[in-house]
């Protein structure tokens, strides 16, 4: 049981915002200014969470959507 006062969209954006800055870190991201590269991670999970709003993750595979949603985010916004 989740005891935590958390909503479901709450989880999955948090979810998909751990992701985000995990792959980025992975990839070796660093603007140089961390605060900003946060803010940044948070607009993109709010963002892949209104494009995936109606998403079946049953017949889509969550982990490849994220990987090129950040890979792309990476190559158009920060570059």
């Amino acid at each position: 049981m989740n005891d935590l006062p958390y909503t479901i969209e709450d989880n999955k954006l948090l979810e998909a915002l751990a992701d985000i800055a995990y792959l980025a870190g992975q990839k070796g991201f660093f603007s140089g200014d961390s605060r900003n590269d946060i803010n940044e991670f948070i607009i993109w999970a709010k963002e892949f969470e209104a494009v995936h709003e109606d998403t079946n993750w049953d017949e889509v595979d969550y982990l490849t959507a994220i990987e090129a949603f950040t890979e792309n985010k990476l190559r158009i916004d920060l570059h």
